[in-house]
Order: C-alpha cells, then sequence, then structure tokens
C-alpha cells in the first residue's frame, strides 16, 4: 500500500520537509545511499523552483512502480517526485531546461539538473496558468535510448493527492504494456484512508499481474 507525502512549499523551511519525504519514499523504494542522495536533491531543486519562480506550490512525493512492463527491464519501485504550481508559468520550456538559464539571477541549475539526474522526467507549463514537473529516480539510472517500439513511447503519469492531508490515498493508478496493447487503470477505493488504499492498490496488483487481458477481463 504506497505512502503519498503532500508537502505545500510556501516558505524555505518546506523545502527541508520536500527533501526528508523524498529520502523516507527512497528507503521504501529500497534505493541505496547513492539514489536516495539523487531523489534528495531533485526534490530539493525542484521545492526551491517552487519558492523562486512560482511563490510556492505543493511537492508531492511517493513510491510508483515502473509503468511500462517490458521484457529485460526490472520492475523495482521508483519514487516519483511531482510539483504543481499556479504561478506565472514558463514561456519557453526549453530554455528552462537548459543548464546556466535563470530568470531570478541564480545560478541557473534546477531544472536542468533534475532532468538530468532523474530517470524520467517530463514538465508542463502554461504561461498565466502554473506548471506541473514529475520527476522519477529508480535504483540504477535507467538507459534512455531502450526503445521497444510504439507502444513503448506511449507516456503516462499521475498525481496521487491524499484527502484531508491523509498519509495514504484511496486513488491509485497503474499502467501496463503487453507487446502492443496498453492498459492504463485508475482505481477509485470506496471512501479515503488506509481501507481505500488496500482497497485500490488491490485492482493494481491484479492488473500488473493480467497485463495480456483487455480491461473487462482483469
Amino acid at each position: 500500500m504506497p505512502r503519498v507525502w503532500d508537502v505545500p512549499v510556501h516558505d524555505s523551511t518546506r523545502v527541508r520537509d520536500a527533501r526528508v519525504a523524498a529520502e523516507h519514499a527512497a528507503a521504501l523504494a529500497g534505493l541505496d545511499e547513492q539514489r536516495t542522495s539523487t531523489a534528495a536533491l531533485v526534490a530539493t531543486e525542484l521545492a526551491t523552483n517552487l519558492l523562486k519562480h512560482a511563490g510556492g506550490g505543493r511537492v508531492v512525493v511517493d513510491v510508483v512502480a515502473p509503468p511500462v512492463l517490458a521484457a529485460g527491464r526490472d520492475t523495482a519501485p521508483r519514487v516519483q517526485i511531482a510539483t504543481v504550481d499556479h504561478g506565472p508559468g514558463i514561456a519557453d520550456v526549453s530554455a528552462a531546461l537548459r543548464d546556466g538559464f535563470t530568470t531570478t539571477g541564480s545560478l541557473g541549475a534546477g531544472l536542468g539538473t533534475c532532468a538530468r539526474l532523474a530517470d524520467d522526467f517530463d514538465l508542463h507549463s502554461v504561461p498565466g496558468r502554473g506548471t506541473v514537473v514529475v520527476a522519477r529516480v529508480g535504483p540504477v539510472p535507467e538507459i534512455r535510448a531502450f526503445d521497444p517500439g510504439p507502444a513503448g513511447r506511449l507516456r503516462a503519469g499521475a498525481v496521487n493527492v491524499p484527502f484531508g492531508g491523509d498519509e495514504y490515498s484511496g486513488d491509485a493508478w497503474a499502467w501496463v504494456r503487453d507487446g502492443d496493447l496498453v492498459t492504463l487503470m485508475l482505481a477509485d477505493g470506496l471512501g479515503h484512508g488506509p481501507e481505500a488504499a488496500h482497497a485500490s492498490t488491490a485492482a493494481v496488483e491484479a492488473l500488473r499481474g493480467s497485463a495480456h487481458l483487455a480491461p473487462a477481463e482483469v
């Protein structure tokens, strides 16, 4: 049953809380010291960016399974670090991801560093509305040249936020691949908290054990 850390970041003291959340998630995921440090650094940089560029936001940290099952790849869990803000947005995402780019007079190492260190990194921003960033850190750096075909190039993700500050969310998500069949699941456990999380987690486990089946057959 996955634990979720939801950290509002509106002052510099919460940057440390985001880093500690990433360290706790890394321990649950079984990451070694080096990869734990990587997850902590990514969380720190992303939380700092929230303060510098968006006036604050939230960091959501949890442990997720690899999104696509493919032959030859391990299924070890990853630490997922997501940030959500309603700031000014980023007009030029490509420029923002370059090392040295800054609009605040800082070193400009944040987003570029995170994209380079994370196994998987994605950013979506709408000027005037805000930005969502998702980074995943696993036990070993992934080889990004792996390309299992059109189905393997499909990208998906989710930000799972517990209700009312609970440690566990009653919702869950997963996606699996078997050949060219890709199945995406959104599971809503009845209620919220640990009992609902048990139900939605069971649904995810059933899907991951039945990647070859159509959704109605799972």
